[in-house]
């Protein structure tokens, strides 16, 4: 705790004998006896005021028991975009397949989105079944067949 080892306190503990002479030691003692009980009351009940507002203990072995690093920020966004659909959608909306019928040869984005805030995705990074990608594929291999 702060680096203090026995030996150091221990050495305190000799300077301020003689510090503060043997007639006030036991009186500053007892005074340093009473700072450190409030302080750790202070710490209990501080915890007990927030384990009820929380509703969560506070206790070090139950915190050692718990897997923190499932709430790192980093290693959830890095799971989700792991995650694939594992269930590709048959039913495409209206838009979608409205795009699909426009995509021309030679295209490499897709724009989407109103012409005052458009996007450009790149249809390659469309999944295989999206009917824009498999348009563009068609279009394309219909383009060097011919």
């Amino acid at each position: 705790m702060f680096g203090l080892t026995f030996e150091k306190l221990f050495l305190v503990a000799i300077i301020a004998g003689f510090v503060l002479g043997p007639s006030r030691l036991p009186g500053y003692a007892q005074q340093l006896g009473r700072a450190v009980r409030s302080v750790r009351q202070f710490v209990d009940t501080t915890r007990s005021a927030a384990e009820d507002e929380m509703g969560v203990p506070l206790r070090r072995s139950q915190w050692e028991t718990m897997d923190v690093r499932q709430y790192d920020p980093r290693r959830i966004v890095a799971d989700a975009l792991r995650e694939t659909d594992v269930t590709p959608s048959t039913e495409w909306p209206d838009e979608v397949l409205a795009e699909a019928g426009r995509v021309r040869p030679g295209q490499k984005y897709l724009i989407t989105g109103p012409s005052s805030h458009p996007r450009r995705i790149l249809i390659d990074s469309l999944p295989e079944n999206d009917p824009r990608r498999i348009a563009a594929q068609v279009v394309g291999e219909c383009r060097t067949a011919g």
